[in-house]
């Protein structure tokens, strides 16, 4: 059983850029739900994820072991890497918008619950009430640009350091607490 410890976000940053190698993780966050519809600027939707992610693997590598060919990644779109971080980035226009960088496989289970107004929705009354954007519905390219199979894909995701509600590194179960 993992060791329960409370931190601040500030420290959370910290024991992240202390990350060396590959770390697989489970994490909590509450965050927007970006393939959500928006009225007068504010996403309709929300959701509480459940995941097991893997932080710290090198993007590119992962592809080029897939596919069994070179590949070539480009660069985040409006994110940079902090420097000496494989997994914190920061967005580009705000740069004290701090992201946790980290892939999911696509066989991962993901528990994710919608909130609307403040009050938990299923999908299905979600997708009634009109509270999807088609974006949401359109059908996505695999990892490398569409180059990795289907059933060996994985998702290359980013989320908000302010999102974090928990995570579990190295066996310890770290709840954020500000």
């Amino acid at each position: 059983m993992a060791k329960k410890v409370k931190i601040t976000k500030a420290e959370l940053k910290e024991i992240l850029m202390k990350l060396s190698g590959v770390t697989f993780s489970h994490i909590v966050a509450f965050t927007d739900e970006y393939g959500s519809r928006v009225v007068k600027g504010q996403r309709q939707l929300q959701k509480l994820t459940f995941r097991n992610i893997t932080i710290g693997s090198d993007y590119t590598n992962r592809v080029i072991r897939r596919i069994g060919e070179e590949f070539v990644s480009e660069e985040m779109s409006g994110k940079s890497f902090v420097e000496g971080s494989k997994c914190l980035a920061f967005a580009n226009k705000n740069p004290q918008k701090m992201y946790l960088v980290c892939d999911q496989e696509k066989k991962a289970k993901v528990v994710t619950h919608y909130y609307h107004n403040g009050k938990k929705v299923s999908k299905e009354d979600a997708i009634a009430q009109n509270l999807f954007a088609p974006s949401f519905f359109a059908e996505k390219k695999t990892a490398g640009r569409g180059l990795v199979d289907a059933e060996d894909n994985f998702y290359r995701i980013t989320i908000g350091l302010d999102n974090v509600i928990a995570i579990t590194l190295n066996k310890v179960h770290y709840i954020i607490e500000d």
